[in-house]
């Protein structure tokens, strides 16, 4: 009787290379998963993993910022109203509190006792061109920080209209200043310039400024108003200037 091709040796050995490869296929698989879920996975998501928070204070906020990072945390600088009773420009509060087990890479807060800076004086620079303003902002000592479009307007584009904080305050050196800045005069209308003759100074500036008009007389401040330019009756476009004059 003839034997069967699928009897023959050869056929036997090819079907038992395919199942020893199979099984060696399943078991490093199954390796596969078991490092996968308690050897990689711990590693990746660091499950495990916790430090302690050192205790940075008392130290120098560039001390403690290495002090966090050799721990493996973010530290992030805040600064603490002065306290004359604690040393100045050192790390007085932390959160959270040392000793405390996180994560790795966790963000921890530390709060410097700043000691206080000199104070100096805010120009004003009302009415100047926003590149003028800024340069006396500087030479004071000080900082532009936000530029913002006012709606208020001038007789000429991209000059401050206000400023915070405002003129003669006395601020730390390095201060930033808030400058609003104008759109410039708007040409598609008219407006009619009011009186504003015999009111007081204030009094003034609002009507003015109510129907859209400009007006900076930095020495009109005190009494009443005794004259205007231009006259009342006028027509001027929105954002052209009315200069007032008290006694």
């Amino acid at each position: 009787m003839s034997r069967s091709r699928s009897d023959s040796p050869r056929s036997v050995v090819t079907d038992r290379v395919f199942w020893i490869g199979l099984a060696a296929i399943a078991v490093g698989l199954a390796v596969f998963v078991l490092l996968f879920n308690y050897a990689i996975m711990p590693i990746w998501t660091r499950h495990d993993a916790t430090v302690a928070v050192p205790d940075v204070r008392e130290m120098e906020p560039a001390e403690a910022e290495r002090s966090l990072l050799l721990s493996g945390l973010e530290g992030t600088y805040d600064e603490q109203p002065y306290n004359p009773n604690v040393a100045p420009d050192i790390v007085v509060e932390q959160s959270p509190v040392a000793g405390t087990q996180v994560k790795p890479g966790r963000r921890i807060y530390y709060y410097v006792n700043v000691s206080p800076k000199e104070l100096v004086p805010v120009p004003r620079v009302v009415s100047l061109s926003e590149g003028t303003a800024r340069t006396e902002i500087e030479e004071a000592g000080l900082a532009v920080g936000r530029v913002e479009m006012d709606t208020v307007r001038t007789p000429y584009e991209n000059t401050v209209t206000r400023q915070e904080p405002g003129e003669e305050r006395q601020v730390p050196i390095g201060t930033r200043l808030t400058l609003w800045i104008s759109p410039g005069v708007d040409n598609s209308r008219e407006v009619t310039v009011p009186n504003v003759v015999g009111v007081s100074a204030t009094e003034a500036r609002d009507r003015l400024r109510s129907v859209g008009l400009f007006v900076d007389s930095p020495r009109a401040e005190g009494g009443e108003v005794v004259r205007q330019e231009p006259e009342r009756g006028e027509r001027l476009n929105p954002g052209e200037e009315v200069r007032i004059y008290t006694e």
